[in-house]
């Protein structure tokens, strides 16, 4: 295997990044010409055409978009370590990333992180919410707020909290439908869950004795709750929610509980990381600071 020029390698992400090498090379203050010989040398190395490039075009090639992934992961790494390694003393710095769904990025992680960022002022923090379950193998997060434990055998996991679910719904959905006395009666309704997984028409419903397969009238998925929310609120589906979330309906009265007595299954809210990074400063110090918090809630 071809040994990687480190400074091809960053050129190239930035030419990717920039859209052309014209400007990646005025950002790295490397001349135009040997930004081409750069990139050039690289794709020999890679033994691909990595960009399309001419007067009018500048494309990744399907070979480039596989390579930037990589590079540019491995380049966050080594960034991050030069920065560990070249902080001053004991003080924590570098860049953190954290990935977190969107519900739970506000409404757990928003609570806290102002005092986390004033008591470590150095490190430099950045939030990305979406996805339930950030990739941290390929995403380039250093540590992710994750909802259930699917997809984490590889990482280390330390629980943070259990969050309650719920089932409601507003007042006019159930006025036009048939009642909900147990559930069966599911059956006869339409489902609004984060639940991505199952089959159409079908739910999973978790309790805590056992999970329910049924097939329902007809179901919406989506792994926002708070659009879950939104089309419950619409009166168009019973809602499985976070009770933090739906708790201020409940008390208004815009939303009401069905099958009250359900004893459903809460989803673990943990924190994970990859195993080769769990000494980084940066990420035990955000780890420790946010399992004491939820230790003394």
């Amino acid at each position: 295997m071809k040994d990687f020029s480190l400074s091809d390698v960053r050129l190239f992400t930035k030419a990717a990044q920039l859209g052309g090498l014209t400007p990646a090379a005025e950002v790295l203050n490397v001349p135009k010409a040997s930004a081409s010989r750069q990139l050039q040398r690289l794709e020999a190395t890679v033994g691909h055409l990595l960009l399309h490039r001419g007067a009018t075009r500048f494309a990744l090639t399907e070979e480039g978009r596989e390579f930037l992934a990589a590079a540019q992961h491995a380049l966050t790494i080594l960034d991050d370590v030069m920065l560990d390694l070249s902080s001053e003393g004991d003080a924590v710095t570098g860049r953190l990333r954290i990935a977190v769904p969107h519900y739970y990025g506000r409404e757990l992680l928003m609570n806290h992180l102002p005092a986390f960022m004033t008591a470590y002022p150095r490190l430099e923090v950045t939030v990305e919410t979406g996805r339930d379950r950030a990739d941290l193998f390929h995403d380039g997060a250093d540590v992710a707020i994750r909802c259930g434990r699917e997809g984490s055998d590889e990482l280390v996991v330390r629980h943070l909290k259990q969050e309650p679910l719920m089932l409601c719904a507003a007042p006019a959905y159930l006025a036009r439908h048939a009642p909900v006395q147990g559930l069966p009666d599911l059956a006869a309704h339409r489902f609004l869950t984060t639940d991505a997984g199952g089959r159409k028409r079908e739910i999973s419903l978790a309790t805590v004795e056992k999970t329910h397969q049924m097939r329902v009238e007809s179901v919406f998925r989506s792994d926002d709750p708070e659009m879950v929310l939104r089309l419950a609120l619409s009166a168009r589906g019973i809602a499985l929610l976070p009770v933090s979330l739906a708790r201020p309906q409940i008390d208004g009265a815009t939303l009401v509980p069905v099958l009250p007595s359900l004893a459903l299954k809460p989803h673990d809210i943990d924190l994970s990381y990859l195993p080769a990074r769990r000494n980084t400063p940066k990420i035990k110090t955000f780890v420790d600071y946010f399992l004491a918090v939820f230790r003394s809630a």
